[in-house]
Protein backbone atom coordinates (compact mmCIF):
# COMPACT_ATOMS: atom_id res chain seq x y z
CA UNK A 1 0.00 0.00 0.00
CA UNK A 2 1.25 3.39 -1.09
CA UNK A 3 1.99 5.53 2.09
CA UNK A 4 0.19 9.53 1.10
CA UNK A 5 1.62 11.48 4.47
CA UNK A 6 -0.18 15.18 4.88
CA UNK A 7 2.58 17.60 6.58
CA UNK A 8 1.29 20.46 7.65
CA UNK A 9 4.08 22.90 9.40
CA UNK A 10 4.19 26.72 8.96
CA UNK A 11 7.59 27.18 9.60
CA UNK A 12 9.00 26.75 5.54
CA UNK A 13 12.24 25.76 6.07
CA UNK A 14 11.52 22.71 8.32
CA UNK A 15 8.57 22.10 6.20
CA UNK A 16 10.69 21.56 3.02
CA UNK A 17 13.39 19.48 5.40
CA UNK A 18 10.54 16.94 6.20
CA UNK A 19 8.96 17.40 2.57
CA UNK A 20 12.51 16.25 1.05
CA UNK A 21 13.63 13.34 3.50
CA UNK A 22 10.45 11.54 3.65
CA UNK A 23 10.11 11.49 -0.18
CA UNK A 24 13.46 10.21 -0.32
CA UNK A 25 12.22 7.39 2.27
CA UNK A 26 9.52 6.81 -0.31
CA UNK A 27 6.34 8.76 0.82
CA UNK A 28 4.04 10.69 -1.00
CA UNK A 29 3.96 13.31 0.57
CA UNK A 30 1.54 16.59 0.33
CA UNK A 31 2.65 19.54 2.42
CA UNK A 32 0.16 22.43 3.81
CA UNK A 33 1.52 25.95 6.28
CA UNK A 34 -2.04 26.41 7.67
CA UNK A 35 -5.16 24.85 9.27
CA UNK A 36 -7.70 25.57 7.11
CA UNK A 37 -5.37 24.24 3.77
CA UNK A 38 -4.67 21.22 6.26
CA UNK A 39 -8.57 20.40 6.64
CA UNK A 40 -9.35 20.94 2.99
CA UNK A 41 -7.02 18.50 1.78
CA UNK A 42 -7.93 15.92 4.11
CA UNK A 43 -11.32 16.33 3.34
CA UNK A 44 -10.48 16.13 -0.68
CA UNK A 45 -8.19 12.85 -0.13
CA UNK A 46 -7.46 10.25 1.71
CA UNK A 47 -4.58 9.63 3.68
CA UNK A 48 -2.25 7.24 5.36
CA UNK A 49 -1.36 9.73 8.20
CA UNK A 50 -1.16 13.14 8.93
CA UNK A 51 1.98 14.88 10.60
CA UNK A 52 0.84 18.24 12.12
CA UNK A 53 2.17 21.17 14.04
CA UNK A 54 -0.30 22.98 16.95
CA UNK A 55 1.42 26.41 16.41
CA UNK A 56 -0.30 27.61 13.63
CA UNK A 57 -2.28 29.82 11.27
CA UNK A 58 -6.17 29.69 10.91
CA UNK A 59 -6.70 26.94 13.02
CA UNK A 60 -4.46 25.70 15.46
CA UNK A 61 -3.53 21.56 15.58
CA UNK A 62 -5.64 21.02 18.44
CA UNK A 63 -8.82 22.29 16.65
CA UNK A 64 -7.33 20.55 13.03
CA UNK A 65 -7.30 17.45 14.29
CA UNK A 66 -10.81 17.79 16.55
CA UNK A 67 -12.31 18.69 13.11
CA UNK A 68 -10.72 16.24 11.13
CA UNK A 69 -11.99 13.64 14.25
CA UNK A 70 -15.26 14.18 12.78
CA UNK A 71 -15.36 12.89 9.76
CA UNK A 72 -11.80 10.81 9.64
CA UNK A 73 -9.86 8.23 11.71
CA UNK A 74 -6.25 8.91 9.89
CA UNK A 75 -3.69 8.46 12.42
CA UNK A 76 -2.50 12.24 13.62
CA UNK A 77 0.80 12.66 15.00
CA UNK A 78 1.33 15.94 16.37
CA UNK A 79 4.79 17.71 15.92
CA UNK A 80 5.11 20.46 18.80
CA UNK A 81 7.95 22.87 20.88
CA UNK A 82 4.85 22.73 23.19
CA UNK A 83 5.86 20.03 25.87
CA UNK A 84 3.91 20.27 29.14
CA UNK A 85 2.15 17.43 30.71
CA UNK A 86 -1.25 19.39 29.51
CA UNK A 87 -0.31 20.45 26.40
CA UNK A 88 0.64 16.40 25.13
CA UNK A 89 -2.65 15.22 27.29
CA UNK A 90 -4.76 17.93 25.22
CA UNK A 91 -3.04 16.93 21.66
CA UNK A 92 -4.50 13.08 22.48
CA UNK A 93 -7.73 14.48 23.59
CA UNK A 94 -7.91 15.87 20.44
CA UNK A 95 -7.20 13.19 18.50
CA UNK A 96 -3.93 12.42 18.19
CA UNK A 97 -1.87 9.09 17.92
CA UNK A 98 1.49 9.90 18.82
CA UNK A 99 3.04 13.31 20.15
CA UNK A 100 6.71 14.49 19.27
CA UNK A 101 8.51 17.79 20.80
CA UNK A 102 11.00 19.45 18.68
CA UNK A 103 13.39 19.35 18.44
CA UNK A 104 13.93 15.76 16.91
CA UNK A 105 15.62 14.19 14.26
CA UNK A 106 14.28 12.77 11.30
CA UNK A 107 14.98 9.00 11.36
CA UNK A 108 13.01 9.79 14.98
CA UNK A 109 9.60 10.96 12.72
CA UNK A 110 10.81 7.93 10.06
CA UNK A 111 10.68 5.04 12.84
CA UNK A 112 7.03 6.74 14.74
CA UNK A 113 5.99 6.94 11.51
CA UNK A 114 6.57 2.99 10.23
CA UNK A 115 5.48 2.05 13.45
CA UNK A 116 1.74 3.31 13.08
CA UNK A 117 1.76 2.84 9.44
CA UNK A 118 2.64 -0.59 9.92
CA UNK A 119 0.44 -1.29 12.61
CA UNK A 120 -2.90 0.17 11.18
CA UNK A 121 -2.23 -0.96 7.57
CA UNK A 122 0.46 -3.90 7.02
CA UNK A 123 -1.51 -6.41 8.94
CA UNK A 124 -1.60 -9.59 6.57
CA UNK A 125 -5.22 -10.81 8.22
CA UNK A 126 -6.71 -7.50 7.58
CA UNK A 127 -7.62 -3.99 5.74
CA UNK A 128 -8.61 -1.17 7.46
CA UNK A 129 -11.36 0.64 5.58
CA UNK A 130 -12.93 2.78 8.32
CA UNK A 131 -12.71 2.03 12.66
CA UNK A 132 -15.34 -0.56 12.33
CA UNK A 133 -14.79 -2.32 8.87
CA UNK A 134 -12.01 -4.43 7.66
CA UNK A 135 -12.05 -6.62 4.78
CA UNK A 136 -10.22 -9.92 5.29
CA UNK A 137 -7.68 -10.31 1.77
CA UNK A 138 -6.80 -13.95 2.57
CA UNK A 139 -10.64 -14.89 3.38
CA UNK A 140 -11.69 -12.29 0.81
CA UNK A 141 -14.12 -11.59 3.58
CA UNK A 142 -15.59 -7.98 4.51
CA UNK A 143 -16.10 -7.23 8.28
CA UNK A 144 -18.27 -4.52 9.80
CA UNK A 145 -17.87 -4.07 13.75
CA UNK A 146 -16.70 -7.65 13.42
CA UNK A 147 -19.38 -9.60 11.87
CA UNK A 148 -18.62 -10.41 8.52
CA UNK A 149 -20.85 -9.49 5.73
CA UNK A 150 -22.50 -11.69 2.78
CA UNK A 151 -20.91 -10.80 -0.51
CA UNK A 152 -21.44 -12.11 -3.84
CA UNK A 153 -18.40 -13.05 -6.18
CA UNK A 154 -18.49 -10.02 -8.25
CA UNK A 155 -19.24 -7.58 -5.30
CA UNK A 156 -15.68 -9.42 -2.98
CA UNK A 157 -13.75 -9.02 -6.32
CA UNK A 158 -14.80 -5.44 -6.62
CA UNK A 159 -14.36 -4.60 -3.45
CA UNK A 160 -10.73 -6.25 -3.57
CA UNK A 161 -9.94 -4.36 -6.69
CA UNK A 162 -10.56 -0.85 -5.02
CA UNK A 163 -8.41 -1.74 -1.75
CA UNK A 164 -5.48 -2.69 -4.10
CA UNK A 165 -5.45 0.41 -6.12
CA UNK A 166 -6.03 3.34 -3.32
CA UNK A 167 -6.81 6.88 -4.99
CA UNK A 168 -6.38 5.32 -8.66
CA UNK A 169 -9.00 6.00 -11.21
CA UNK A 170 -10.16 2.38 -12.35
CA UNK A 171 -11.49 2.49 -15.85
CA UNK A 172 -14.88 0.98 -16.39
CA UNK A 173 -12.71 -1.43 -18.80
CA UNK A 174 -10.43 -1.78 -16.41
CA UNK A 175 -13.04 -2.95 -14.02
CA UNK A 176 -14.93 -5.23 -16.24
CA UNK A 177 -11.93 -7.01 -17.23
CA UNK A 178 -11.22 -7.87 -13.54
CA UNK A 179 -14.83 -8.66 -12.87
CA UNK A 180 -15.79 -10.67 -15.76
CA UNK A 181 -14.14 -14.11 -17.68
CA UNK A 182 -13.51 -14.02 -21.13
CA UNK A 183 -16.95 -15.79 -22.20
CA UNK A 184 -19.23 -13.30 -20.40
CA UNK A 185 -20.18 -9.90 -21.24
CA UNK A 186 -19.89 -6.78 -19.14
CA UNK A 187 -22.63 -4.93 -17.61
CA UNK A 188 -22.98 -1.57 -17.12
CA UNK A 189 -26.13 -1.41 -14.91
CA UNK A 190 -24.88 -4.75 -13.16
CA UNK A 191 -21.66 -2.61 -12.15
CA UNK A 192 -23.56 0.58 -10.46
CA UNK A 193 -25.53 -2.44 -8.23
CA UNK A 194 -22.57 -3.40 -7.00
CA UNK A 195 -20.71 0.00 -6.70
CA UNK A 196 -24.50 0.96 -4.96
CA UNK A 197 -23.95 -2.01 -2.47
CA UNK A 198 -20.25 -1.45 -1.68
CA UNK A 199 -20.96 2.42 -0.96
CA UNK A 200 -23.62 1.89 1.49
CA UNK A 201 -21.63 -0.53 3.73
CA UNK A 202 -18.55 0.68 3.24
CA UNK A 203 -19.45 4.41 3.40
CA UNK A 204 -20.66 6.42 -0.17
CA UNK A 205 -17.64 8.73 0.53
CA UNK A 206 -15.64 6.04 0.09
CA UNK A 207 -16.05 5.10 -4.05
CA UNK A 208 -16.45 7.91 -5.72
CA UNK A 209 -17.85 8.50 -9.73
CA UNK A 210 -15.09 9.84 -12.15
CA UNK A 211 -17.85 10.80 -14.53
CA UNK A 212 -16.88 9.35 -18.36
CA UNK A 213 -14.19 7.34 -16.90
CA UNK A 214 -14.98 4.97 -14.10
CA UNK A 215 -14.44 4.76 -10.64
CA UNK A 216 -11.83 5.86 -7.56
CA UNK A 217 -11.62 4.27 -4.17
CA UNK A 218 -10.37 6.86 -1.72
Amino acid sequence: MKTDVLLVEDDIDLNSTIVKFLTLKGFAVDSVFDGQDAIEKIYEKQYSIILLDVKLPVYDGFEVAKKVREFSTVPIIFLTSLNSQNDIEKGFVSGADDYITKPFSLNELYLRINAIVKRLYHNEEKIIISKNIYFNPKDLILYIDNKAVELTVKETKLLALFLQNPNKVLTKDEIFDYLYEYDQLPNEASLRVFINKLRNLIGKEKIHTIKGVGYKYA
